[in-house]
């Protein structure tokens, strides 16, 4: 049980000086009658067994989890608290006949009234006591089902025993109440009744270190007991007097202050679990982006790594290039051929523009971080990608069509990766006509129904087999000897992230589609 924070102590020492500003302010006026009202009873009983019963419930549940044997008992004592209103309000004279059911005698009510309060103070009581000397000690878990149902039965045959003793042996028991007055023998009852609350409310502040929140709300019920036993059975005369009355509600007050502390308890439970459960779902998807980011990265990487040595030669081709026609302006240079000097100059800076160029493009392709989604150009993206994705390439290149839609000119997305996506398409459509006769490939921009920039990737390839089909963008599968299989998976989490699908279908013309859509640049 943990300590009682700082909020509970305050709320509990302003609800006992409440308590005790009634109960001061009911003293001169407790022994003044009131309206005879029996249905009061009923009212009251009623509300106090549900109350206690769904506090020992709570209780019982509390143990079946602590397994704190402390627990058990108070869920004990609750429980004797509301069965006994049972018989209590059955016996109580013109509640619902007018001398009592269960063949209750003048005496029985009253005699009920001093079991129902003696039980809960001395089943606090037990628990402190049990709780000190065994404040670590639980019971196992495989006897808790056991121990509560022990414990119910117990409550039960007490609760049976007790109302069997007031009810046959009343005539044997000395009078407590005469013609609706307490008697000098109910005073003395009463006095000795006031030490049980008081015993229990002395031995939770002193053994109770540190208090917990149920702790301090026990005291503050046994307070509240002290007031409605002295209210209701020792200041005042009688029944239905104004103390009386004042006591019975301090009554009603006593059997939910623990509900509520256990009621708020478990929704502060429930709180701390869903907002636990939703930071550790946001962490989940954080760490799920940053994984899917880091596989984007080595997708990109590892495409372009597996023909690093021809995309050397493809640099390397404008930078021989330079080389040459800079030898050449030299001996221009010295033959004072100024005409001839200007042409192979102008060529090096031609050379120079494309060797950057494509230096430009790898460093955007690969860099680790992306660009965000915005408004863009799709033809230029296409073009860009398809010149990246023929680096290296060994000749033949296939034919490449471009089919650009003039209605579809621009979309939302992220720049460098649905360059990616392209780039993955295009590399995996040239290695699938690598045997192909007729080697066509086939890019595509339309306006769909639903207002979507559709891009397709088409080849004349040998098509997809149905085996392939049905894990094509499953993460691993590949038919690439030296490939990972991360590359069309990375492409669906990318399309996807875009609001699209991507998916492949049979070209009517040999080969297959592949189609994806992007979100328009008005969104």
């Amino acid at each position: 049980m943990l300590p009682a924070p700082p909020g509970q102590r305050r709320l509990a020492l302003g609800v006992a000086c409440l308590l005790l500003a009634v109960f001061l302010a009911t003293l001169p006026f407790a022994r003044i009658g009131w309206f005879h009202l029996p249905a009061f009873v009923l009212t009251q009983k009623t509300l106090m067994l549900v109350s206690d019963l769904i506090t020992s419930a709570l209780l019982f549940g509390q143990y079946s989890i602590g397994r704190l044997h402390a627990f058990n008992i108070l869920a004990g004592g609750y429980l004797f608290t509301a069965l006994i209103a049972v018989p209590h309000t059955l016996t109580f004279p013109e509640v619902l006949s007018q001398t009592g059911l269960l063949g209750a005698g003048p005496q029985t009510a009253a005699y009920l009234y001093i079991a129902a309060h003696a039980a809960l103070p001395l089943t606090i009581i037990a628990a402190a006591l049990q709780r000190k000397h065994a404040d670590t000690a639980s019971d196992p878990t495989d006897g808790v089902i056991g121990s509560i149902a022990g414990m119910v039965l117990a409550i039960i045959v007490a609760v049976a025993a007790t109302t069997l003793l007031v009810t046959r042996g009343h005539q044997w028991l000395p009078p407590l109440i005469d013609n609706g007055y307490f008697t000098s023998e109910a005073r003395i009852a009463v006095g000795a009744l006031l030490a049980l609350p008081l015993a229990a409310l002395l031995l939770l502040a002193r053994t109770a270190r540190p208090l917990s929140t149920l702790d301090l709300w026990l005291i503050v019920t046994m307070l509240a007991w002290l007031c409605t036993i002295a209210l209701g059975a020792f200041i005042s005369r009688g029944r239905y007097d104004i103390g009386w009355y004042v006591g019975s509600f301090f009554d009603f007050l006593t059997s939910i202050f623990v509900l509520l502390i256990l009621i708020s308890q478990i929704i502060l439970l429930y709180e701390r679990q869903a907002s636990a459960a939703a930071a550790s779902q946001r962490l989940r998807e954080r760490r799920i982006n940053e994984m899917e980011a880091v596989l984007i990265h080595l997708s990109r990487v590892s495409e372009l790594g597996q023909n690093v040595s021809s995309l050397i030669h493809e640099v390397n081709q404008p930078l021989t290039a330079i080389s040459n026609y800079l030898a050449a302006a030299m001996q221009f240079l010295a033959a004072s051929n100024t005409v001839r000097l200007k042409g192979v100059l102008q060529q090096s800076a031609e050379q120079a523009a494309r060797a950057t160029e494509i230096i430009r493009h790898l460093r955007d392709f690969i860099a680790g971080h992306d660009s965000e989604k915005r408004a863009d150009n799709i033809p230029e993206m296409l073009r860009n990608a398809v010149s990246l994705a023929l680096l290296g390439i060994d000749p033949p290149i296939p034919a490449i069509e471009m089919r650009l839609s003039s209605v579809a000119p621009s979309a939302f997305f992220d720049r460098v990766q649905i360059e990616q996506v392209v780039f993955n398409l295009v590399r995996n459509a040239i290695e699938a006509m690598g045997d192909s006769e007729r080697r066509v490939l086939t890019i595509t921009t339309r306006l769909t129904a639903d207002n979507m920039v559709e891009i397709s990737v088409a080849d004349t390839g040998p098509g997809l087999s149905p085996a392939i089909r049905a894990q094509l963008f499953e993460p691993f599968v590949t038919t690439k000897a030296g490939g990972l299989g991360v590359g069309l998976s990375i492409c669906r989490v990318i399309v996807e992230a875009h609001g699209g699908r991507l998916y492949a279908e049979d070209n009517p013309k040999g080969g297959t589609v592949f189609r994806f859509a992007l979100p328009p640049s008005a969104r």
